[in-house]
């Protein structure tokens, strides 16, 4: 038992780092995410007040996060978490006029998210992005249309016909004539059932 808790505690460093360096991008992220929406930037460092600031200024229901605490209950809860954590991605994917897809980067890589977001382009629109006022192309520039079907209709392909070969200018003397090429011969193959094929 002793070796099985060295083992744990000698290889856990690794994760702990990884771990700590989301932590610190998600933090920094949220940080000037929360500055574009007019709120101070500590509040990212305060645990659950993050979220339920988060919740506020882009769902309109600050205490939608509390709804991420049914994790506790097995299997059913880490569907309904994902559920829930997706929805909380869309609605700060509208708040920034990202488009919806952009909910499952928020669901399953938050700290690249929210970095991209924080130091990206992206302004805040206000909850769920009520105060996006831009239209056609101006919302469209700022969203990926992963859509490889659609194509613009294609052009016809004109091609030249084929030029005619130039006639020989000089005129060869004793030259023997071209030979025919070689008609393929026909070859017949009688197969009879009774050779044994398998030698």
């Amino acid at each position: 038992m002793n070796g099985l808790l060295a083992y744990a505690q000698e290889n856990s460093g690794g994760t702990s780092t990884i771990s700590f360096v989301f932590e610190i991008a998600a933090i920094v992220g949220l940080w000037m995410m929360f500055t574009k929406m007019n709120e101070d930037g500590w509040k990212a460092i305060i645990p659950f007040y993050n979220q339920y600031k988060l919740c506020e200024k882009t769902m309109g229901d600050p205490w939608y996060w509390v709804r991420l605490f049914v994790v506790i209950i097995p299997f059913i809860g880490w569907i309904a978490y994902f559920y829930f954590k997706y929805q909380i991605g869309k609605a700060v994917a509208r708040s920034f006029g990202q488009a919806d897809s952009w909910a499952w980067g928020y669901t399953f890589l938050e700290p690249v998210f929210y970095c991209i977001t924080g130091f990206g382009q992206y302004n805040y629109y206000g909850v769920m992005g009520s105060g996006d006022t831009r239209t056609g192309d101006a919302r469209v520039a700022k969203t990926v249309d992963f859509d490889v079907t659609k194509t613009a209709p294609a052009e016809p392909v004109v091609t030249a016909a084929p030029a005619e070969p130039a006639a020989p200018t000089e005129t060869v003397i004793n030259a023997a004539p071209a030979a025919a090429p070689a008609e393929p011969k026909d070859v017949e193959f009688e197969f009879d059932p009774s050779d044994d094929v398998s030698e």
